[in-house]
């Protein structure tokens, strides 16, 4: 976390309610769930905000309610002393100080003062109630299920994921959810007609959590996830044979140089399609490995140059429906569990890589068998990284 927004958000309350009383759980005389009451956070929210294990976002929007807070207040010490001046004004026309339209000028600018504080004051009391409905403003998320998965301190947000008195009952999985990203591109071979056509998986933003139906042994070491995947169809405009210059037939891999091929930066190559699919999967949890079970959920298209699919007679619906569609059928052996203790897992290093072999009955390529990738989730954000004690067996 941005050490700098924990700070700011420690000043600004010990600005706003006085000192931080640690022995009491209390800044001043509030005592903490006063505090988060106001914030319009929860109890459990607010303490991962002061234990410095809160999210940017809810640190940035907990700064902005007690600054929205703080100007309110301000507006209504100011509503309070115009109103005591606007009193002391009809004391000194009764003492005959002011003439009646000077007094009637005075009145009237104070009067418009005091309905200009209590406007504004009202308006900061609305968009607290607002915010105490909606949790925060309408928030517009990248990933697809993001209102669900992604609320972090919203009012009206109950998270998917397992709350803290749950995380020990269903370890290991526990320590796997929150959000997974794509480890690192990788590229297959599309057969057809001629060479030279290329699926590039360029990212997968991916959710896990546990599955609370899964009893008996199985309970906390079955894991749902939900990726929504980016690909993209280039086209090789030279149409070169795959083997034997990317694909070595004798030992089923691809060679150095397409490894290392980037398409971007080689103007032989030119992209065709972007392609936008979601699929649930299903993860167990295995002391040596993890298993991992994939089903599409929706895949659709977006041509990038239609020209482009033309001139090379790209059939984009049937690469979607016979050739991607078949990658359900594609073998991916068990991942290797490296974190067995679930403690161990760590955001930004930690990794579940499974190898495949894509197989399908239109292969014409020549290879004589199944074109091999290997498909990577990197741990972004842990949802619980406390302490876990399930063994590790």
């Amino acid at each position: 976390m941005n050490e700098n927004y924990y700070q700011n958000f420690i000043n600004k309350l010990i600005e706003r309610y006085g000192a931080w009383q640690r022995e009491t759980a209390s800044f001043g005389s509030s005592s903490y769930g006063k505090i988060a009451e106001e914030l319009c956070v929860s109890s459990s929210q607010f303490s991962k905000l002061i234990s410095d294990t809160a999210t940017e976002g809810m640190y940035i929007r907990s700064i902005k309610n007690i600054e929205q807070l703080q100007k309110a207040s301000e507006v209504l010490q100011e509503k309070k002393v115009l109103e005591l001046a606007y009193e002391e004004l009809q004391q000194t026309q009764k003492r005959g100080i002011f003439t009646s339209n000077s007094l009637k000028i005075i009145a009237l600018s104070a009067l418009l003062a005091i309905g200009l504080g209590y406007l504004t004051f009202q308006f900061f009391q609305t968009s607290s109630k607002e915010l105490t409905r909606t949790g925060s403003p309408t928030i517009i998320y990248d990933y697809p299920l993001g209102n669900f998965f992604d609320g972090d301190s919203r009012a009206d947000y109950v998270s998917p994921y397992l709350n803290e008195q749950e995380v020990q009952e269903y370890c290991p999985c526990s320590g796997y959810e929150g959000v997974w990203k794509l480890e690192s591109e990788y590229k297959i071979p599309i057969p057809g007609r001629k060479p030279g056509v290329y699926y590039v998986a360029k990212s997968a933003d991916t959710r896990i959590r546990c599955m609370r139906t899964a009893n008996g042994e199985q309970k906390g070491k079955v894991m749902l996830g939900f990726e929504s995947l980016h690909h993209e169809i280039w086209v090789d405009k030279k149409r070169t044979p795959l083997s034997s210059k990317y694909f070595d037939a004798t030992t089923k891999t691809y060679t150095a140089e397409f490894a290392n091929l980037k398409f971007e930066d080689n103007p032989q190559f030119a992209k065709v399609a972007n392609i936008y699919s979601f699929f649930f999967d299903e993860f167990t949890i295995y002391p040596d490995r993890i298993e991992r079970k994939g089903e599409p959920c929706g895949r659709y298209s977006n041509i990038v140059d239609p020209d482009l699919a033309d001139q090379y007679e790209i059939d984009l619906k049937h690469i979607l429906q016979s050739i991607v569609g078949n990658m359900t059928s594609t073998v991916c052996e068990s991942a290797i569990n490296e974190n067995c203790n679930p403690n161990d897992l760590q955001e930004g290093l930690s990794t579940i890589s499974f190898d495949c072999l894509f197989t399908i009955n239109a292969e014409n390529l020549g290879i004589g068998g199944g074109y091999p990738y290997t498909k990577g989730y990197q741990l972004v954000k842990q949802n619980y990284s406390a302490n876990l004690l399930c063994a590790c067996e």
